[in-house]
């Protein structure tokens, strides 16, 4: 008796605990901006909501609707009415390039390194945990220390997939005022030469 009691409340206390975390998802791109929440194939936001299917992602991010559908080399559809037509490769990296809601995107995700360009701003970043964490370049205006949420698990999601969640989290992004810029003049090489400039990255959509 005693023994199937403790499996009981052993059993209640895992599925407990499951559902803790599953209620609290996790954090995609920078809460500054959309304090976005994945929880399996739903993101929520205070003025978010999209849901995921197999091959699509539809729903609302922030003011603007949004409709995508993808396959294994390819992703269309549109972003606050502005179109989406993304190529998409995989091999060594994965390669993301072709306009996001009307902005230019070129990105290339290794693994540890996601290095490229959505719209105006360039990216240089290096995983930490669940973290990408380095530098970005807006104009001529450059941001240190930008951290962006992406965690490591969505790696282990359809090409087409993390492709959409990899560049909804570059695009959901603050742009403040910073004080010192530089140009990334090699991104594949990570070479970088800095100039002292004062400027403000704006925000690309």
């Amino acid at each position: 008796m005693k023994r199937t009691l403790c499996s009981s409340l052993v059993l209640i206390s895992a599925l407990t605990t499951g559902c803790a975390t599953t209620a609290r998802g996790v954090a995609l791109g920078d809460a500054a901006e959309e304090s976005l929440l994945l929880e399996g194939g739903a993101i929520t936001g205070p003025s978010s909501t999209l849901s995921i299917s197999e091959n699509a992602m539809h729903g609302r991010y922030r003011r603007d609707p949004v409709s995508l559908e993808w396959d294994y080399q390819k992703m269309t559809g549109s972003v606050g009415y502005r179109a989406t037509r993304l190529e998409l490769a995989e091999g060594d990296d994965t390669r993301v390039w072709g306009t996001f809601g009307g902005m230019t995107v070129d990105l290339t995700e290794d693994g540890t390194y996601l290095h490229g360009r959505v719209g105006p701003c360039a990216y240089v970043l290096k995983r930490e945990g669940d973290t990408l964490t380095g530098v970005r370049e807006c104009g001529s205006a450059l941001e240190k220390n930008v951290t962006l949420a992406f965690p490591a698990t969505l790696h282990q999601r359809p090409l087409g997939e993390r492709a959409a969640l990899m560049t909804l989290a570059l695009f959901n992004t603050r742009a403040p005022v910073v004080t010192t810029s530089m140009t990334i003049s090699s991104m594949s090489s990570g070479d970088e030469r800095y100039v002292q400039k004062t400027d403000t990255c704006k925000k690309f959509y």
